[in-house]
């Protein structure tokens, strides 16, 4: 290919940076509330890295009762990676969950089961399937038809190749 001249390489790469430094993705965020999870420190440990519902990046101050928990802030500055929140005067600051926290022993996920299908488990007093269930238990004999089924759906398809060709 032919070379483009210098002073048009200089002018395009002018031109670049300048969109680039145009480019502000979060700036129409500032003056936003905003509900963030706590999750980390960043990286020059200067503040609390947070992530609201879409996972943008959200810089909260560092305090401690922060980690971990939801708060909900005003963003009051946005880079070009990042939003800076500061928390609501009075702000709850509370642990997301939608359940109580599992008991020793109970498996998140599961329903309660009636007794008549329980072989190799039990149900706790609170109704919930202890670990010692497997999900896969009642469904063995499920699994081996499939897999059986497979196999002959796999056999016929070679015979019919080796037929054809």
């Amino acid at each position: 290919m032919d070379q483009v001249p210098a002073q048009v390489k200089k002018q395009r790469t002018k031109e670049l940076s300048a969109l680039f430094h145009s480019y502000n993705p979060y700036h129409h965020k500032i003056g936003e509330t905003q509900q963030v999870l706590v999750t980390e420190e960043s990286f020059d440990s200067q503040y609390y890295v947070a992530h609201n519902k879409y996972y943008e990046q959200v810089l909260v101050p560092k305090r401690s009762e922060f980690k971990g928990k939801m708060i909900e802030v005003e963003i009051f500055e946005a880079g070009k990676h990042f939003l800076k929140g500061r928390p609501l005067d009075g702000c709850k600051v509370f642990t997301p969950s939608i359940a109580e926290p599992l008991q020793k022993g109970e498996v998140s996920g599961l329903t309660p089961e009636p007794l008549s299908l329980q072989q190799n488990g039990s149900i706790s007093s609170s109704g919930v399937l202890t670990a010692s269930w497997s999900p896969w238990s009642r469904d063995r004999e499920g699994l081996k038809l499939l897999s059986i089924s497979l196999a002959v759906v796999a056999i016929v398809v070679v015979f019919m190749w080796e037929k054809l060709h």
